[in-house]
């Protein structure tokens, strides 16, 4: 009797605020137990906040967040009740966290329930071990928990009141909710203040019976109305409807009309209610849905990127992977080359099919930069005829190009994403033409002194329906019908449309199935300045590699044996480093000419192992050409490796003239006498 009489001399003092209350029963319950530590929390996805503490100390701040698998809370919450461990040291939770941590031999706590919620616990602890708790202290520690509960649920309701108490306050002030009446017994309507401002009549319009429907718009918002007030008159059917109203100014708004009957016996003699102006929340709803749409077209996109990418990456996966597989055990030495051929044309198929998704996504996202730099115009199409021409010999299928542009052009432009419209021109060409042939036909017009560039290519394939060109430029549309597909991403075009897009021209395209299509690009061009060009490439000098020192810095195992095995072919032997920090270390105990670097490693980057070296001097600039050989090949990418000090960037997966480049350039700047 003595523990309830205290209780509830806390509990039913008026005097003292529910924290006072609060505290003054945690002090008591730390005598009850003969404990040190108690604590009142709130748990919230399995995040443990303390609400309430006393401690020897008071070191226990109020918010102090636990996760709440750290707590002995987390196996009363998963019991649901009372739980008590008097020697935790010598029971079966000798190694949880919190004994680990706290060294807290004692503990009694119970669930806070808010109706069927768990709200949090209730607990008292200690570092020393205690008697067995008593069926006693398992009552105890439950009524405690009980209370707060009460309390709690009781404080989140005065809560919710005073919230809504303020929010109906609000609503009558700022709203704009008018309330309207009408007196069916004596033929009349009222409308409040705000109602008349809704409908843009002025203070002493007086509304009629036989007219006020009028101002419902024609069509289904006057049928709706129409047929709630008769509901509602004859079976007293309430009604919250959305409708279109014109108002006297002859201005189109949506209104939310509440309403409902009053009755006399079976008689209806009145019809009440609100009216709002919802024109904004209908605006932005019919927004929410266009936005909806969008979404689920996007999701579907995306949905239909991966399944189409997980088909079309195991063609060239299976290419690599099967040839490589029969190479293990292949002596002949033409059939060893001509597997290495198909999965060397594999790879390369797969590259293009991953730059096309990631340029894809960049344009998606809005994160596609162009980098535009002084460019010999002729020669951006003459590299690509070249590279092309062999494609269409295997084919079978004529190149006719016409090539107009001047030999002294030049143009400041992004030539990487205008070879890649020319490309997926000419490629979509060459997949889709049996036979005959394709035109390249390219030139500059000269309007008001600004320069225009001229693309075009014809095939004399298959060509399109009228109705396929409607989705041409559409992702995933690559099949000219359903029977003839010839695979790829469907992602070509619409890249394409996009580039030019952004490049501020335009594609355009006519078909006639059975006799071909013709894709023609109009894009502005800026005139750029003359650069100085070299006879003779760096890759096409007669390298003499016996004398560099090579470090390869890459912390990928597989990566280091690709880079070795090319070097070898150019009778270097590299030496390795696992990351930065290891190639700083290698660096100060041998000079290197040329370092290999990739970026993104770990314990020390790249670009910070560089920057140690070149600040450091280490490696200085005319002693070490330092070369980013990395997978991110963004323009800010690229950035980062020069502000770092590096000298030249290899994107992977690395072409062998892209090593030859780096090896002429490093011996061109570090040892001029080798070439």
């Amino acid at each position: 009797m003595n523990f309830l009489r205290q209780f509830h001399d806390i509990v039913s003092d008026q005097s003292l605020s529910f924290d006072n209350k609060t505290q003054k029963l945690l002090t008591f319950g730390l005598n009850v137990f003969n404990l040190d530590l108690a604590i009142i929390s709130k748990v919230e996805d399995q995040c443990y906040t303390v609400l309430y503490a006393v401690t020897p100390n008071n070191d226990l701040a109020i918010g102090t967040q636990f996760d709440l698998q750290g707590t002995y809370c987390t196996h009363t919450l998963k019991a649901g009740s009372a739980l008590a461990f008097h020697n935790v040291s010598q029971s079966e939770i000798a190694d949880h966290p919190c004994f680990a941590n706290f060294q807290l031999e004692s503990y009694i706590g119970a669930p806070i329930k808010i109706g069927n919620e768990v709200f949090g616990t209730v607990n008292f602890s200690s570092a020393d071990s205690s008697p067995v708790f008593t069926d006693q202290a398992y009552d105890y520690i439950e009524l405690f928990a009980q209370w707060l509960g009460a309390e709690f649920a009781r404080n989140q309701t005065k809560d919710r009141l005073i919230k809504n108490s303020n929010s109906l306050v609000k609503l009558e002030s700022v709203a704009n909710i008018g309330t309207w009446e009408v007196d069916i017994a004596h033929n009349k309507i009222y409308w409040s203040k705000q109602t008349k401002l809704i409908h843009e009549v002025d203070e002493n319009y007086q509304p009629m019976m036989e007219t006020a429907i009028n101002f419902y718009k024609e069509g289904s918002s006057r049928e709706n109305i129409t047929k709630a007030v008769e509901l509602a008159v004859s079976k007293g059917e309430k009604w919250n409807l959305d409708l279109e109203i014109v108002t006297a100014k002859n201005n189109n708004i949506w209104v939310s009309t509440f309403g409902e009957a009053e009755f006399e016996g079976d008689t209806c003699v009145r019809l009440f209610g609100t009216f709002q102006d919802v024109t904004e929340s209908m605006t932005l709803r019919e927004e929410l849905k266009s936005k909806k749409a969008e979404a689920e077209r996007l999701l579907f996109d995306r949905s239909m990127l991966f399944a189409k990418i997980s088909h079309e990456l195991r063609t060239p996966l299976n290419g690599i992977t099967g040839m490589l597989t029969t190479l293990i055990d292949e002596h002949d030495e033409q059939k060893r080359a001509e597997k290495i051929k198909v999965a060397l044309r594999s790879s390369d198929i797969l590259l293009n099919i991953i730059n096309e998704v990631l340029d894809f996504s960049k344009i998606n996202h809005g994160e596609l930069k162009l980098e535009p730099n002084n460019v010999l115009l002729k020669t951006v199409f003459t590299d690509l005829v070249s590279l092309y021409t062999p494609l269409f010999t295997e084919k079978r299928v004529a190149l006719e190009v016409k090539n107009e542009i001047n030999d002294d052009c030049w143009a400041f432009f992004d030539n990487t994403r205008l070879s890649q419209i020319t490309s997926n021109l000419l490629s979509n060409a060459l997949k889709f033409t049996e036979k005959g042939s394709v035109k390249l036909d390219t030139f500059l017009t000269n309007i008001d002194d600004a320069l225009s560039l001229t693309i075009t290519v014809t095939d004399s394939g298959r060509g399109m329906t009228p109705e396929f060109l409607k989705s041409l430029f559409s992702p995933f549309t690559q099949e000219v019908d359903a029977k003839n597909t010839k695979g790829g991403t469907g992602l070509g075009l619409a890249i394409v449309k996009e580039l030019v897009q952004y490049m501020g021209g335009k594609i355009e395209v006519t078909s006639e199935v059975n006799k071909g299509t013709t894709f023609s690009v109009y894009i502005p061009i800026t005139r750029g300045e003359e650069q100085a060009l070299e006879n003779k490439p760096l890759a096409n000098i007669d390298l003499n590699t016996s004398e560099l020192s090579v470090l390869v810095v890459d912390d990928n195992d597989i990566n280091r044996l690709v880079l070795n095995a090319s070097l070898n072919k150019l009778n270097i032997h590299p030496d390795f480093a696992v990351d930065g920090q290891d190639a700083v270390l290698k660096c100060k105990q041998k000079p290197y000419d040329l370092i290999f670097m990739d970026c993104i490693m770990p314990i020390l980057d790249g670009f910070e192992a560089t920057k140690q070296l070149r600040e450091q001097k280490i490696c200085p600039a005319d002693k070490t050409y330092i070369v980013a050989l990395t997978a991110n090949t963004s323009s800010q990418d690229k950035l980062a490796c020069k502000q770092a000090g590096m000298d030249m960037f290899i994107s992977k997966p690395f072409k062998m003239y892209s090593l030859e480049l780096a090896i002429a350039s490093a011996i061109k700047t570090v040892k001029p006498k080798l070439h």
